[in-house]
């Protein structure tokens, strides 16, 4: 078995700002194209989820949420806007874990995931 000695991160050139219904995977082709970038075997690239939620158009206006009593007074708790947590809790099937400036939760499509801020 080798061992890896080294890592070495890659930014994708010149990736457009992405809008709902783009096509990730031809958007990042194309930048490591322009890049002359190609990826070998075992290498990992890595998308942030916001990039991912632009392209599948879930985003949402804070001005249109209005928070439950539960978001209320998670909110509190971990000192963040309701209508903040309301969408976090719209996604999660239970709350695991929380403190100030941070929740750890049970996400519907069956994973845990944290929801820190800076």
């Amino acid at each position: 078995m080798s061992r890896t000695t080294a890592v070495e991160l890659l930014a994708v050139p010149d990736l457009p700002m992405v809008a709902p219904g783009d096509d990730l995977a031809a958007l990042v082709a194309a930048g490591l194209r322009r890049g002359e970038i190609q990826p070998r075997a075992g290498d990992v690239l890595v998308l942030a989820q916001k990039i991912v939620s632009k392209a599948e158009g879930r985003s949402v206006d804070l001005a249109t949420v209005v928070p439950s009593a539960r978001a209320i007074a998670l909110a509190k708790e971990i000192q963040k806007d309701p209508r903040l947590v309301e969408l976090i809790l719209s996604e999660s099937v239970r709350v695991v874990r929380s403190r100030p400036m941070v929740s750890i939760g049970w996400r519907k499509i069956g994973h845990p995931s944290s929801s820190a801020f800076a």
